[in-house]
């Protein structure tokens, strides 16, 4: 009679996780699929050259921008035209013609200068050799003031040393741009300041341009 050995009883494995029964070579438990023998391998740290890489690649972007910024800012010379200064229309055609730019200027003719007409005076103003002008009571006009005194004669007295003919004496009391109470040496009798001015400078230092008004 043969002998059967049976074989030897094998332990049961249990899920350590929800204790469901596995088979002797299963490594997974199919219930929860909680690993029974494999061993999981943690993932690789690959995020810090991620950012580093990632970092690097933001700089040169920047950098490349800003150069491309400062290119677009920098604009190209533009040659320009040259600017022709228009020539002046001369007086006589109304300046209706106008200046062609890019065409020659024109010389403008030199004007002559002006002459300055001789001061005139109040035909009759004189007096004949060695006598004093008097001035006429109604007369407004510019004179060259000489000297001014309160005394009559000294006033005479340096008219006549002024040589007489268009200088005179007369009364400031009798005009009213005059102050009163002085006997006023005068030299000849204008239209205008100027010629008054021209003819105090020609006479003395102290001679001035006085415009005569009477009361």
């Amino acid at each position: 009679m043969t002998e059967v050995v049976a074989p030897p009883p094998t332990s049961e494995r249990a899920c350590p996780r929800c204790g469901a029964s596995l088979a002797p070579d299963q490594e997974w438990c199919l219930n929860c699929g909680t690993a029974v023998r494999t061993r999981i391998a943690p993932t690789p740290r690959w995020r810090v050259p991620v950012v580093l890489v990632g970092t690097l690649v933001a700089l040169i972007a920047a950098a490349l921008i800003l150069a491309l910024v400062e290119l677009s800012g920098d604009p190209q010379p533009i040659a320009k035209a040259p600017v022709t200064t228009p020539t002046p229309t001369p007086a006589g055609d109304g300046g209706s013609a106008a200046p062609v730019v890019g065409a020659t200027p024109t010389p403008v003719p030199t004007a002559a200068p002006s002459v300055t007409p001789a001061p005139t005076t109040t035909p009759g103003a004189a007096s004949a050799p060695g006598e004093l002008a008097e001035w006429p009571a109604d007369k407004t006009g510019w004179t060259a003031v000489l000297a001014s005194t309160p005394s009559r004669s000294e006033a005479e007295k340096k008219a006549r040393a002024a040589g007489g003919g268009e200088v005179g004496v007369l009364q400031s009391d009798d005009f009213s741009s005059l102050r009163k109470g002085y006997w006023v040496v005068f030299s000849g009798q204008f239209d205008s300041r100027s010629a008054a001015e021209s003819a105090a400078e020609a006479a003395s230092s102290g001679a001035y341009a006085r415009r005569i008004v009477p009361r």
